[in-house]
């Protein structure tokens, strides 16, 4: 096989593993992502605290409360009843930056789909004023805390058990892996289409092109044009020639 098929079959052989290994972070990353929602800085506690790291210097998201339970509003006045049987207290908390809140002083508060519900911080029994992320694990949003907290430290009690989640490193733990899983599938499709691509080029190459053939060697000959042929292991021929003697001429005649 000439050198350039082999190249290519090479190239495109590490191209096709670079696209499976980009695949393969790729789907560790969906699953990353999936656990991110099954994480609890706290988990079925009734009092703790959580360390507030503002890294930016402007405040954090703070955090958010689950129970369990579901959403209804079974005396139908008008509020979820997991937020009128929940009480959450904070103890103590960092202070906050006014310029963002200058209310709540990062006091608890029920909130449940800010977003969906006409960003409204409430517990409105409202088709939309709910938060099924951890539908699974049986909990549901009751509210939020440390809204523009600086660092420092959270401390609070509760009537209840509560899961708790930290908002703001949930979010960049999250970001970070759908940064992985973009990297991943991107630089593993690419990789594999590359892959391939180069795969089939150096096969139709293998199977067009000609192996290299022994080189014939050109024979010259001499300038006189002569050839001298001799056999092998034979010695070379000699003659002896002498000079005529014409003192002695031949006897005898006719």
């Amino acid at each position: 096989m000439r050198t350039a098929p082999k190249v290519v079959l090479v190239i495109g052989l590490v191209l096709t593993i670079i696209g499976i290994v980009g695949f393969a972070i790729g789907m560790d990353s969906v699953s990353e992502i999936e656990e991110e929602f099954t994480k609890y800085e706290l988990e079925n506690v009734t009092n703790g605290t959580i360390v507030i790291e503002d890294t930016d210097g402007y405040g954090d998201l703070g955090v958010t409360f689950w129970v369990k339970g579901v959403y209804e509003d079974a005396n139908e006045n008008g509020e979820w009843d997991v937020c009128e049987s929940t009480t959450i207290t904070v103890l103590s908390a960092p202070e906050v930056n006014t310029e963002w809140d200058e209310d709540l002083n990062g006091e608890f508060y029920y909130e449940g789909n800010y977003d969906a519900y006409g960003n409204v911080s409430n517990c409105d029994s409202n088709s939309l004023n709910k938060v099924l992320d951890r539908e699974s694990d049986g909990l549901v949003k009751v509210g939020r805390a440390c809204l523009a907290c600086y660092s420092g430290n959270l401390t609070f009690e509760s009537n209840v058990p509560v899961w708790v989640t930290y908002d703001d490193k949930l979010a960049e733990e999250i970001i970070d892996e759908i940064g992985a899983l973009f990297l991943g599938f991107i630089g593993g499709f690419g990789g594999l289409c590359c892959g391939i691509i180069f795969l089939i080029i150096g096969i139709i190459m293998a199977l067009t092109m000609k192996d290299d053939g022994p080189k014939q060697m050109m024979y010259m000959p001499p300038a006189d044009n002569q050839l001298i042929a001799q056999q092998p292991g034979s010695q070379p021929t000699t003659t002896h020639m002498s000079q005529p003697d014409f003192g002695n001429p031949p006897q005898g005649g006719l």
